[in-house]
């Protein structure tokens, strides 16, 4: 035998000891396949047969499908409800928009109310002040008015006195000028009884003693006094006229008698003597004292 032929040999020794090792281990990992399909009852070391873990599996798989399924309607109705909740959140999302921006225009209305408030309050603050201060001068011109009445009434009192010493006066004139008239009519019966006239035009611009005031001063130069023929006075006799009172003494010039009357004449204002204008209420007199 060549060496040719010891190498098959050798090699065919070889290949048949791998062969055998293969079949060993074929050999201790053989498995029943129809047992791992077909096993109907789970064992140790024996699980469920595949088609029955198929079976399982499936019936598994529709109840999760049907899970799923009853999930799936619940997710919805879910979402369904969630939408109409969004939708309701939205619609009252919008309400309360309008409704701020109502509250908005309400406050910028209810802003310029106040501002518009506070312009009146302040314009009132002004005329308030004003009118304090109106009332302040009123109360000041009341006061000045009252110590001008009280003034008035205190020159009222002296005037009403010296209008009652004129009064005295006056009564005690008139009994004279009731004298003086007896006196002349005597004399007239005198002058009569032998056969002479009285010439009273040398003795006319000689006016009695005499003291009146002006009672109106109609214009025209005339004016009208408070004594009368009463009193002596005739027409012709010339008077002078003054002023007393006020801390005023004037003299306002002289008239002439135009016309008498018991208890008044009427003068008429001599130009030449004015030196102011008369005024109801000044004196006239026979003479200047």
């Amino acid at each position: 035998m060549n060496l040719i032929g010891k190498i098959f040999v050798v090699l065919i020794f070889v290949m048949s000891i791998v062969f055998m090792s293969f079949a060993l281990m074929v050999y201790s990992a053989h498995i029943n396949w129809r047992e791992v399909v077909e096993n109907p009852k789970e064992a140790p070391g024996k699980p469920l047969g595949l088609r029955l873990q198929v079976q399982n599996l499936r019936k598994e798989n529709d109840a999760l499908r049907a899970q799923i399924d009853e999930l799936t309607k619940r997710l919805d109705a879910e979402i369904a409800d969630k939408r109409a909740q969004v939708a309701k959140l939205e619609q009252a999302r919008d309400d309360l928009q309008r409704e701020r921006d109502q509250l908005m225009q309400q406050v910028a209305q209810l802003t310029q109310q106040a501002r518009d408030a506070v312009a009146a309050m302040e314009a009132a603050h002004q005329t308030l002040a004003k009118r304090t201060a109106e009332v302040d001068d009123l109360r000041n011109l009341l006061r000045q008015a009252e110590q001008a009445r009280h003034e008035a009434l205190l020159r009222l009192v002296q005037r009403t006195d010296e209008l009652h010493q004129t009064a005295n006066e006056l009564r005690v004139l008139k009994d004279r000028s009731v004298t003086l008239a007896d006196d002349l009519a005597k004399a007239r019966e005198v002058l009569a009884k032998f056969d002479l006239k009285p010439e009273p035009e040398l003795y006319q611009d000689r006016a009695p003693k005499v003291e009146g005031v002006v009672l109106a001063v109609p214009g025209n130069g005339l004016l009208e006094i408070s004594v009368g023929s009463d009193d002596g006075l005739m027409k012709g006799h010339k008077l002078d006229v003054f002023r007393l009172g006020n801390g005023e003494n004037k003299y306002l010039g002289r008239v002439v008698v135009v016309r008498t009357e018991p208890d008044r004449a009427v003068c008429q204002v001599i130009p030449e003597y004015q030196e102011g204008p008369i005024q109801q209420g000044d004196r006239v007199a026979s003479s200047l004292q």
